[in-house]
């Protein structure tokens, strides 16, 4: 059984400010040790469950955060950028499940640290009416190969959206949203161990689980940007309109391309800012 796991960092307990996941001080060291942690906790729940091969994806800002040195070597890696698949990177239709660890709620929603792809560029984004967070996004692109999200960490607010969009699969919360950049947080061990137990169990009804997808295809998307710039800039790719001062629209035809445009546009607007 092949297993992909997506691992972030905003969601990983005691993390709760974005310094945390910024490259170049001790804070930012701290939490990728917590989030190396959080995905060595996956990866043995994973193969407690019967997975036979785990890889494992580096998921969050640069996609190259993770003490790799330290990761359990039964798992592969993806590190690195750019990728054609950002946080999907590995995954195809040869995976029995995926998993996403320390994801976050959606840009415009409550919960710690929340965001869709790149808090500086969006504010929000919309899928089919949707409103759309990474799971959305990542958790779509898995159902469109046939793979199931199996389970999901990160905090109450993430699994109230992840109730309504992937009501199949297991919500692993670790902490509880008190605000933005505030959280009761589990400690780090009790977090590891909560992940690792739900992994396993989430594991077994591998073979039997649906994928689950909120956005059926074609996927009509508006992009609500932070800044009026980014939207003019933004308008410069050919498959994408203005929809307003700081919002624009396009349609994809799948997740693969959705995941494609939305990179670009998130990389033209950091370009900017």
């Amino acid at each position: 059984m092949r297993i992909f796991i997506s691992v972030d960092i905003e969601g990983v307990a005691g993390v709760t400010e974005a310094l945390q996941g910024t490259r170049g001080n001790a804070e930012y060291e701290t939490a990728r040790r917590l989030m190396t942690e959080e995905a060595n906790a996956a990866i043995r729940g994973a193969f407690a469950g019967g997975a036979t091969e785990v890889i494992v994806a580096d998921s969050h800002g640069p996609l190259r955060n993770m003490m790799v040195e330290d990761l359990d070597p039964r798992a592969r890696v993806v590190s690195g950028r750019p990728r054609p698949h950002s946080m999907g990177q590995g995954l195809d239709a040869s995976c029995d499940g995926a998993i996403f660890i320390g994801y976050h709620a959606s840009a415009d929603h409550q919960g710690v640290l929340a965001h869709t792809i790149n808090g500086l560029a969006f504010a929000r984004i919309e899928i089919n009416g949707v409103q759309a967070g990474e799971p959305t996004i990542f958790g779509g692109f898995a159902a469109e190969l046939g793979v199931p999200l199996l389970a999901v960490s990160g905090d109450d607010q993430l699994a109230k959206e992840i109730a309504g969009q992937f009501p199949s699969s297991r919500r692993i919360v670790v902490k509880e949203a008190l605000g933005g950049s505030v959280a009761n947080s589990l400690s780090p061990k009790a977090a590891r161990e909560l992940i690792e137990a739900e992994v396993t169990a989430a594991l077994k009804n591998a073979g039997t689980a649906k994928p689950e997808a909120p956005g059926i295809t074609p996927l009509n998307v508006t992009v609500h940007f932070n800044k009026q710039i980014f939207a003019d800039a933004a308008v410069m790719v050919p498959t994408v309109e203005r929809a307003g001062a700081r919002a624009v629209r396009f349609t994809s035809a799948n997740h693969e391309e959705l995941i494609g445009t939305l990179t670009i546009l998130s990389m033209i607007s950091s370009s900017l800012a």
